[in-house]
Parts: structure tokens; sequence; C-alpha cells
């Protein structure tokens, strides 16, 4: 049978040793929070279970299953948001932004994410030595790292304009970049005022 058979198609009957399959499946392909597994098997509940009593049994469980899956480590916030930091880091967000996207994307809090930070920085970004975090020089060659991997800005191949520029500088804008950690590694330095 495939997943396009038809809506006449025949569901497998929902139980509590099904649902557990079902976590441990999703836990073995991906590094899951808690929050992030307990999120996942509820959407599968409500998508699967057409009884509202039914559901209700099962919603019970779920977070006894979270618990059961986290104790035997198939669970792991501390990897979960690690491994979302470092991902945000390696695609050239900002620290602040990676910190949020990756605590949004794993189900981690914040503060549970930050304290990942120092790790994730060393294994992302392996060529910035003695990272600190306030140092708008730091933010600066995270910046032109982004920039290089991606071929953007002074690193792009082809023709550089100002349409160019700006798609630029706005795509380090959305990884969180300040305004004149941009100038800078657009070598856009405003010398208007000096």
């Amino acid at each position: 049978m495939t997943k396009f058979q038809g809506k006449d198609q025949k569901r497998r009957p929902m139980s509590l040793n099904r649902l557990e399959n079902i976590a441990l499946y999703y836990c073995q392909r991906f590094l899951v929070s808690e929050a992030k597994l307990e999120d996942y098997l509820k959407g599968r509940l409500f998508r699967e279970v057409r009884d509202s009593e039914k559901r209700g049994e099962l919603l019970w469980e779920i977070p006894g299953l979270v618990k059961k899956l986290s104790k035997s480590g198939y669970v792991n916030d501390k990897e979960a948001a690690s491994a979302k930091l470092r991902t945000a880091l390696k695609s050239g967000y900002a620290v602040g932004s990676a910190l949020r996207k990756a605590s949004q994307s794993s189900m981690v809090p914040l503060n549970l994410v930050q304290k990942e930070l120092k790790n994730a920085l060393e294994e992302a970004l392996p060529d910035i030595q003695s990272f600190d975090v306030e140092s708008s020089q730091n933010s600066v060659a995270m910046a032109l790292s982004a920039l290089e991997q991606a071929g953007r800005g002074p690193f792009r191949k082809g023709h550089i304009n100002q349409k160019t520029e700006r798609r630029d500088i706005a795509w380090l804008q959305r990884r969180g970049y300040h305004f004149d950690e941009i100038l800078k590694v657009m070598q856009l330095e405003d010398t208007s005022g000096a």
C-alpha cells in the first residue's frame, strides 16, 4: 500500500504501542528535544485519530512516553539545541539570530540554548579564535565568512551592481547583522560624516 491510494485506504489503528514505535522511528531519524517530540506526536494523533475519546486517552500518554524516551537517551534537549545552533551559525546567522532560531526550531528554552553557544561556535566556526560575543570585530568576521560561503558581496563571481549589493545587504540583515557591520563587510563604509 502507498500513501497515494486515496481516502478509502484503511489506517492502522492507533495504540500506545504504535505511538511508541512512531516516536522511536522519529528519534532515530532526528535529534529531538522533549517538546519537539511531544509536538510531533500530538500532530500525528490529531491527523490520524478521528475518535476524540481515543485521541484524548492517547494524549494523556504522550508526556510519559516522552520522559521514558528521554531517560533512555533517545531524546536530548541539549543535543537538539546544540545541533540547531551549529546549523544556524554555519548558515551565516549572527549570534543573536542563531540563538533565537535554534531555540525556536528545537523548541528548547533560549537560556538552555545559550549554554551551548561556546561549544557550538568552536565547532561551527573554527576559524574565529577566542570568540567574544560582544565584539563587533567577531561579528564582522562572521558576516564575511557567511558572504564567502554563500558567494555573495565581495565574493560574488558575477557582475556586482547596486541591485546585487542591495540583495546582499538585505540577506545579511535577515541573518541579524547590524548595519554598521554590514557596511564594513560590503566595503561600503560611510565616509560622509568623517
